[in-house]
């Protein structure tokens, strides 16, 4: 090795020393680093000086390039740091270095990273492993203490569920010596003690069983008597309401005359004193009648099946019938009696005058009944708002009272006062009870003020409906077109009456005695109308407008009951019978005339049509130049049977329901009218074609006798028109 000195003259001084590596060579091979760690020096060049391998250091490999050592050399190293690094094969050391300070050495000392985290890795390893062990003995301790808990548990589940299926005789075997060996013994005597209960329950059971059996069988028989008790009373009840609508009949009956000769006395020719006279007459018959109506009145309220018989009447006159009614009862028994209407009441209304007149009577005859002495007042007002009418009706009186606490017990069925009353007055105790339901019927109201000793105040009010005009006082105007009525009864009072109201009514009558004959007057004759009695002793009247519906004749008459029968269930059955309307006996011009002529609206309309409205002229004008005179009265007289005869299959067809034929006919009809013209005729049986499916007994008659009537005027008209044109072609 050769170092430059500074010298004592110009030139410099040269010390040259020679360097024996080997010393450093086995220094750098006797430092052990591990196993296979390693030392070895480089010079302050980088130059590697020393190094186990000889190899290397004889070939003085300049390191100066490898990052670790440029570090070191730079300074930028930590200095006598450590770090992870690569060695000069590329290995991954734990490296380290140190500097020799008089040379400026470096000497590195690296060990592998496996071998020198070695130590950690073993010791990792064993912390795992112990880790796993602990793990495992971990579960299984909880495995063992799990199924120690959970098995018991499960037991008490399937050891409930078993009882609850209804093995009782389940028991547990639990031996851990805890709660849950104590909860399985609890468990065991619970299901003992079930099925013990179990057992004597069987056997209540079993004793019973005999008991029930016993029970049923009387319940069987006691249902069984009441099922005959019930027929029994079904029976009796309809063989009552036999009874009644015949005894009505009957009582009703000389009634009819009575009333209809009153009828007929008020011809508009009458003084006020004489027609005030009638009037009163004319009340004690309604008043009869009302008398009549009351037996069947309370049964009706009972079953629910009473209904308004509403119609125009006069408020005054049919208070002022009511006082006149009145007034001569309580002048007989020393009272007197006032009356007071405002003015306000003389109008005409639209409502049920019968049972009104029923509840004024009741009220009435009451205060009079229940009255020693003093008066009776009977007042009348009425307030008018837009179309209604509300009328106020006070009946007071001067008699014993009523007590506060018996106001409303009053209008209970079969109730008085006190039961001295039913001995010393009389009476059923029904009367109010009837009023009062007949005036909520009406939608009306009805109380009462009294106190014992200061008479008693009735006060009723009902709603009312203007009447649409105002009722004629004298005589009755003529019909429109008069009809041809057929008037069937077997009472000869009924039939003077009857046929004397029918004249006065402007119409033609005919008398037939019971209901064959009526069958065959009306297979031999025309008629508009049958006014038909329901009781006659050969044949009812609801059978023998059944078999005159089924004649088929070409123009049916319409047939409208006369009874004195006006329940529903009467009803129902003229409906089913092609019924519509009933009049009621006795018989009142003015009911009688709205039923006749409500029904004949159709047929006058249509017959009162003119020629032009009834056949297209033009239509048959181009027929008779394209086919010929000669033709054309073939297709007449061909129109005229043809339609005659589906008049024919109309009218039965509606008479029997038969709903398929109607429209079947009703088309053919229609059909056969379009060849000539009869555009009315044609439209009609249209609409009857299309809505023969959706009527009712009572509209497939009803639309018969239009087609028949429209098929009349039709046939009319058309002969007018083609009688010239048929003159014409025979000249």
């Amino acid at each position: 090795m050769t170092l430059a000195t500074r010298g004592t003259g110009r030139a410099p001084d040269v010390i040259v020393a020679e360097v024996n590596l080997r010393f450093i060579w086995d220094l750098v091979t006797g430092i052990r680093v591990g196993n296979t760690g390693k030392a070895y020096v480089v010079d302050r060049m980088g130059v590697l000086i020393a190094h186990p391998d000889l190899w290397r250091a004889l070939q003085r490999s300049d390191l100066s390039g490898h990052a670790d050592v440029r570090a070191a050399l730079d300074g930028v190293g930590p200095p006598s740091g450590g770090l992870v690094k690569e060695d000069l094969s590329g290995q991954r050391v734990l490296s380290t270095y140190a500097t020799v300070p008089s040379l400026g050495w470096l000497v590195f000392v690296e060990l592998p990273l496996t071998e020198a985290y070695a130590p950690i890795y073993a010791s990792i390893g064993r912390s795992t492993f112990l880790l796993v062990i602990l793990l495992a003995c971990a579960v299984l301790v909880s495995l063992f203490l799990s199924r120690r808990m959970t098995v018991p548990i499960q037991m008490l589940t399937q050891g409930a569920k078993r009882i609850g299926s209804g093995d009782l005789g389940q028991r547990l075997a639990i031996n851990t010596g805890d709660e849950l060996e104590a909860l399985g013994d609890q468990f065991n005597r619970m299901a003992a003690h079930l099925r013990e209960s179990y057992a004597t329950l069987e056997r209540k059971v079993v004793e019973r069983t005999s008991e029930l059996e016993k029970a049923r069988d009387h319940a069987l028989a006691e249902h069984d008597a009441a099922e005959r008790a019930r027929s029994a009373a079904v029976a009796a009840n309809e063989t009552k309401s036999r009874f009644l609508a015949v005894v009505s009949h009957e009582l009703r009956t000389p009634l009819n005359g009575v009333m209809g000769m009153l009828q007929l006395l008020n011809d508009g020719g009458l003084g006020e004193t004489q027609r005030r006279h009638l009037a009163t007459a004319a009340a004690s018959g309604e008043t009869l009648i009302a008398l009549v109506d009351a037996v069947l009145e309370y049964a009706r309220l009972e079953a629910s099946t009473e209904t308004l018989e509403t119609r125009d009447f006069r408020l005054d006159q049919l208070i002022e019938a009511a006082a006149d009614l009145m007034r001569p009862q309580a002048v007989a028994k020393g009272l007197t009696f006032d009356l007071a209407c405002d003015a306000a009441v003389n109008t005409a209304v639209h409502g049920d005058p019968v049972r009104l007149n029923r509840i004024l009577l009741n009220l009435v005859g009451n205060a009079i009944k229940f009255t020693p002495s003093g008066g009776i007042g009977l007042s009348a007002a009425a307030e008018r708002h837009d179309d209604q009418v509300l009328l106020r009706i006070s009946v007071r009186d001067t008699g014993i009272g009523i007590a506060p606490d018996l106001h409303e017990r009053i209008f209970e069925d079969f109730v008085q006062a006190d039961d001295s009353i039913a001995r010393r007055f009389g009476g059923t105790g029904l009367g109010l009870a009837i009023a009062r339901r007949l005036t909520r019927l009406m939608r009306g109201e009805l109380t009462v003020e009294s106190a014992p000793g200061a008479g008693s105040t009735f006060t009723l009010q009902v709603p009312l409906s203007l009447a649409a005009s105002g009722l004629a006082q004298g005589p009755l105007p003529p019909p429109s077109r008069q009809l041809h009525v057929l008037l069937v009864d077997d009472d000869p009072v009924n039939c003077e009456v009857g046929e004397a109201i029918l004249n006065r009514l402007g119409h033609r009558a005919m008398i037939a005695r019971n209901g064959t004959s009526a069958i065959e007057l009306a297979r031999d004759q025309v008629f508009d109308v049958i006014l038909m009695d329901l009781h006659m002793p050969d044949m009812d009247g609801v059978e023998a407008a059944s078999k005159i519906g089924k004649l088929g004749l070409a123009r049916m008459p319409r047939i409208i009951a006369v009874t004195a029968d006006v329940s529903t269930r009467a009803r129902e059955r003229l409906a089913g019978a092609g019924i519509a309307k009933v009049v009621s006996k006795p018989i009142l011009i003015h009911a009688l005339r709205e039923a006749i002529e409500d029904d004949a609206q159709i047929e006058p309309a249509t017959a009162q049509l003119a020629a032009d409205e009834l056949i297209d002229r033009r239509f048959l004008d181009d027929q008779r130049e394209l086919l010929g005179p000669a033709q054309i009265d073939k297709l007449h007289h061909l129109l005229g049977e043809t339609s005659a005869k589906l008049i024919g299959d109309i009218t039965k067809a509606a008479a029997n329901g038969d709903h398929t034929q109607l429209a079947r006919s009703a088309h053919q009809l229609g059909s056969a009218a379009s060849a000539l013209g009869l555009v009315r005729l044609f439209e009609r049986s249209r609409d009857v074609e299309l809505a023969a499916a959706a009527m009712t007994p009572g509209e497939c008659l009803c639309a018969a006798r239009e087609l028949a009537a429209l098929r009349e005027a039709s046939m009319h008209a058309l002969d007018d028109l083609l009688q010239p044109a048929e003159q014409r072609s025979r000249s």
